[in-house]
Order: C-alpha cells, then sequence, then structure tokens
C-alpha cells in the first residue's frame, strides 16, 4: 500500500491522490538462464507485475521516476529525464541522482 512519498529524503504522508505523482510501473522478471546464449531454449514464461509508486507535490515538481532494467528504480531530477532516460543516465553519475532533495 502506497503511504508515503517515494523519495527517501523526504517521506511526506500520502494524504490525497490530489497532490503530486503517482506512478505505475510493470516489472517483468525473467530467469538468470533466459538470457544466457550458452544454454538450453527458454521456455518459462516471464512473471508480470504491477507497482505504484508516489512522489508529494513538491518532490513531482523536481523529480521524477524512472524504471531502468539494470539498474531498478531511480529518482532522477526533471532536467535529466526531460533529455530521455538513456541518455541522461549515460551523461550523469550516480551521486547526481542521488543527491539530497529537501521537502
Amino acid at each position: 500500500m502506497l503511504a508515503y512519498c517515494v523519495n527517501p529524503n523526504c517521506y511526506a504522508p500520502l494524504h490525497s491522490f490530489a497532490e503530486g505523482r503517482l506512478y505505475q510501473f510493470e516489472i517483468v522478471s525473467i530467469s538468470v538462464s533466459a538470457s544466457d546464449d550458452m544454454s538450453a531454449p527458454f521456455d518459462e514464461k516471464p512473471e508480470r507485475q504491477t507497482a505504484q509508486f508516489w512522489l508529494c507535490g513538491q518532490c513531482s515538481s523536481s523529480m521524477t521516476l524512472l524504471l531502468e532494467p539494470v539498474k531498478g528504480l531511480r529518482l532522477v531530477p526533471l532536467e535529466f529525464a526531460s533529455e530521455g532516460s538513456q541518455s541522461a543516465s549515460e551523461r550523469s553519475s550516480d551521486s547526481e541522482f542521488r543527491r539530497p532533495h529537501n521537502c
């Protein structure tokens, strides 16, 4: 259940979906052997799950969430997200994505 802002530096309580921004991601998980070219053919169906996250109004005005296949869920400043998630992650170090955000 969503109860707080996903930003670990904020953690504001959720009172209403009218404030802030709600994100929903579909997560597809496959076994490790599915990506191994040396193993037998893959016949398992991927497992699909839906995950919801919420950013409070103050955090969502300057940040967004991205779901990257390798790095997982990332809290990203809007100026990087508007240029494209892949190019932003290539240009920016992890320390820039984890900079403190005070709500």
